[in-house]
């Protein structure tokens, strides 16, 4: 009698989940009533509800949807009046298992889980000798999915199931579920906790032990500065898309969307409870960080089935970092000013002046469908083209690299555009093409250096105004990629963005009025001047000494007042000056004995204030414009130096710096004087 209640008990225990079936267990048969006649003529339910943790209050544990479990009767339930049953039931194996017995189900083992684990095994390995196995799945079972229902659980629910004991396999699970619950055996119906009644609608309530991870992703942005010298900072408001598969899929298999996250003001993004899957960062927008290049390819990881997570081709690791870089290029305009080059310079109409505009490459310029610079100059400048000299140079890290082989050459890596000789106010543009961009990769070019020459012309404006030389880089502001259906950026075209900058070159100019020394108000007409620039160290240059290796005339023609006494002589840089009258008024007015000193120093500084505007698809044009912080010295903003000169009337001397003349000068009067003297002695003599 003991050896059957040990059997009874272990029968009961097959009704179990191991462990973790949440259903109670059947009361011991040595204290269990007689069960009332089970209603043949009933259908039963069973519900599974689905947990993840290992928690014995369920209700701390997180509803589980997602798990598809399958079911298959293995055996019927039938009344047993026979009077050597104290239970009043039994098992029987279905009609499609006849190799199994009511023995298959009974076992000496006492405890539930090594009760149910013999049993299945027993079963399985009956159902494998039958063929009701395939592939590794029992065959005609009937499978349903965990979904959370209104009650905020997440449950599996059977029914119109017919009598029986049923075998249940946890047959699919989400990805974080690394190890699925134990296959068990379940009744229906099953006794109540009092094992005095039938229940006929069975709850069973198994957990899993889940996996997750975290990942942390930082968006940094770096702007590659003219000169080719990184400078980085961490970007707010970037946009992502995180995408999921099962691990190890090719490519064959559809990506899907986790969610879409948004870098903090920090610049990162931190995603948690990521089950084991394969995952991939897909970068759809940039927010306001104008000038950026998008790159809009994936950022891959992977979280194991054991926790960890492998960034690319790196170690994996308990915690991950992935450090998302956009790049942005930088352009520069200058003019040389001496020996160096500044934002601005002075020069004079008719001097060739010399620019340089320096831009940034990306490292990813390889990738990029345009990449190119353009110049253009203003009215006031002259493409002369023996003169222009327009040179390239590359720089690595600030080093000029000159073992390039082949070196660069125009055509095959780029295509130069630029002016018709004598031609005012046109552009040059330099566009790479796809060989010279991947050569610029591949030598690890980080700036371009352009310089050139052009001449200052007469259209050149005078004072505060300038005039400007504009330079602009012109570069593709995403990377997508060729074809990906499932990543949110195919089949999207780069827009273009522009950077500009411009220097300046400043001319002035002299105002001279020639007036009567007695009466001001009487303006001199014909008298003529010579101007000199002088560079000398002499303090008070003579004509002489202007004519000399120091000295240079600016004008060709005579300076000639006009009816107003007025001389003007525009582009002119800084430096000191020197009228020399060579012809004076008519009427008795003398030359002047001395040359007239004019200095032009001319002040200035600019600043670069920077504006931004985009077009109707979002791309940017990123303006760099020069506006004048101060510009002051010996004239206003017009860059205009006023001088007035007077002459008078009268004996007319020789003009300074006459030294051959004035000695012939004194000797005669000398002479004049000796004879005189002479003269007068001897008539006292006399």
């Amino acid at each position: 009698m003991k050896k059957f209640k040990k059997m009874l008990a272990g029968l009961l225990g097959a009704a179990m989940v191991l462990t973790s079936f949440g259903t109670p267990a059947w009361a011991d048969s040595a204290t269990r009533p007689n069960l009332p006649t089970i209603d043949t003529n009933q259908k039963g339910t069973l519900t599974i509800n689905k947990y993840e943790g290992t928690d014995e209050n369920t209700s701390k544990d997180k509803p589980l949807a997602g798990v598809e479990f399958t079911i298959w009767k293995v055996a019927d339930i039938e009344q047993d009046t026979s009077p050597s049953s104290n239970v009043g039931f039994k098992f029987v194996p279905v009609s499609t298992l006849t190799s199994l017995t009511a023995d298959d189900f009974k076992s000496d083992k006492t405890k539930a889980d090594e009760y149910t684990s013999d049993i299945y095994n027993k079963v399985l390995k009956k159902l494998n000798a039958s063929k009701e196995v395939e592939n590794g799945t029992l065959a005609n079972g009937i499978k349903k999915s965990t979904v959370i229902d209104e009650t905020g659980k997440a449950s599996a629910k059977f029914t119109d199931l017919d009598l029986g004991l049923y075998l249940v396999q946890e047959t699919k699970a989400p990805s974080q579920i690394v190890n699925k619950t134990a296959n068990f055996l379940v009744s229906v119906p099953m006794t109540n906790e009092n094992g005095t009644a039938w229940n006929y609608d069975v709850v069973a309530e198994p957990k899993n032990a889940a996996v997750y991870a975290g990942i942390n992703l930082i968006k940094r942005g770096t702007t590659i500065k003219a000169d080719g010298t990184p400078e980085t900072v961490n970007l707010a408001g970037v946009k992502f898309v995180l995408q999921s598969r099962p691990t190890g899929s090719d490519d064959s298999v559809t990506w899907t969307k986790v969610g879409s996250y948004t870098t903090e003001s920090n610049g990162t993004i931190n995603v948690n409870d990521l089950a084991p899957n394969d995952y991939r960062f897909i970068e759809t927008g940039l927010g306001e960080n104008n000038g950026y290049i998008l790159n809009g390819k994936p950022y891959k990881f992977t979280v194991q089935n054991d926790g960890k997570i492998k960034v690319g081709f790196e170690k994996p690791t308990d915690i991950a970092t992935i450090t998302a870089d956009n790049e942005k290029p930088d352009l520069k305009k200058e003019v040389k000013k001496g020996d160096t080059y500044a934002n601005a310079a002075d020069a004079s109409i008719g001097d060739m002046v010399e620019w340089k505009v320096s831009a940034s490459v990306p490292s990813n310029v390889d990738q990029l469908e345009k990449y190119s610079i353009t110049d253009k100059m203003s009215d006031a400048l002259t493409w002369v083209e023996d003169e222009s000299a327009l040179n390239i140079t590359y720089k690595s890290n600030g080093t000029v690299v000159n073992d390039i082989d082949p070196k660069f050459a125009e055509t095959a890596d780029y295509t130069l555009i630029k002016p018709a000789d004598k031609e005012d106010g046109k552009s040059w543009t330099i566009t790479f093409t796809d060989a010279g961009k991947k050569k610029l990769k591949d030598n690890n070019i980080s700036s371009i250096e352009v310089t050139f020459k052009t001449k200052l012309n007469k259209k050149a404006n005078i004072g505060s105004e300038g005039n400007l030389n504009d330079a602009q880089l012109d570069y593709s502001n995403a990377i997508y990629p060729l074809v990906d259906p499932t990543n949110p950026n195919d089949g999207k075209k780069p827009g273009e963005d522009h950077i500009k900058d411009q220097a300046i070159v400043y001319s002035f100019s002299i105002d001279v009025t020639k007036v009567d020394g007695n009466n001001t108000t009487t303006k001199l007409e014909g008298v003529h001047f010579d101007l000199y620039k002088y560079s000398g160290t002499v303090t008070n240059p003579t004509e002489s000494d202007l004519k000399g290796t120091y000295g240079t005339k600016i004008n060709a023609a005579d300076l000639k007042t006009d009816g107003n006494g007025k001389i003007t002589v525009n582009g002119l840089e800084n430096g000191d000056y020197y009228l020399v009258e060579t012809q004076a008024a008519a009427g008795g007015y003398n030359l002047l004995k001395a040359p007239v000193k004019v200095l032009i120093a001319q002040k200035y500084s600019v600043k670069k204030e920077t504006t931004v505007t985009k077009d109707k698809d979002g791309n940017v044009t990123s303006t760099t414009t020069v506006v004048n912080e101060t510009f002051k010295g010996g004239a206003s903003d017009s860059g205009t130096y006023s001088v007035t000169i007077e002459n008078r009337k009268g004996f007319t001397l020789p003009k300074t710096g006459d030294i051959g003349t004035a000695m012939f000068l004194i000797i005669g009067i000398g002479g004049m004087l000796a004879a005189v003297y002479i003269m007068l002695r001897g008539r006292k003599r006399a």
